[in-house]
């Protein structure tokens, strides 16, 4: 009988470590995929930059084409001076990017600045002193206003619009990442 439960507990023991180890590497394989999967970036062999990125226009009249080329036709021109945009891929000197509406082609890259800038999604936000909800506002910020992306903490980004600095929610513009706020 003693030779039973012997080797009842030696197979328990086989049964439970193949339950582990099974249960470890599926619990691996969820990490890696949520954190492949939560960042969403990719990093550009071309440039060596992460993929989507933010950028914004260098002058008040850009060309979007529908491929990356000059032989391509333009489908719009953009004649907004710091218009933020994502790029969301590269091939040579051609970026495709992506406006806050969701048009989408290609602008040669010299047209584009690393420098970031938001734009204002809602009707209207209130530009506040303080990132808080208790803040006194500063501003009242209509839909489409375009302004210079300082930093973003937690829920609320610093911005400035003229001489003007102040907090607005995050989820109030476009131009930066929610999950990352970058």
């Amino acid at each position: 009988m003693l030779m039973t439960r012997h080797s009842d507990i030696i197979s328990n023991i086989k049964l439970f470590s193949k339950v582990f180890v099974l249960a470890a590497s599926i619990n691996l394989c969820l990490v890696v995929n949520i954190a492949s999967a939560g960042d969403g970036l990719t990093i550009s062999k071309k440039t060596g930059l992460p993929l989507p990125r933010f950028v914004s226009l260098k002058g008040n009249e850009v060309n979007l084409r529908r491929g990356p080329s000059l032989d391509y036709k333009i489908d719009w021109v953009y004649k907004r001076k710091h218009l933020p945009l994502m790029i969301v891929s590269e091939f040579g000197h051609w970026r495709k990017v992506t406006d806050f509406e969701g048009y989408s082609g290609w602008i040669y890259k010299d047209l584009l600045s690393g420098s970031r800038y938001i734009i204002v999604k809602k009707e209207e936000t209130l530009l506040r002193n303080k990132p808080s909800f208790g803040s006194l506002g500063k501003a009242i910020l209509k839909r489409e206003v375009i302004g210079k992306l300082i930093e973003c903490k937690g829920l609320w980004c610093f911005i400035r619009i003229k001489n003007m600095r102040g907090y607005v929610l995050a989820e109030h513009i476009w131009g930066i990442s929610i999950d990352q706020r970058y």
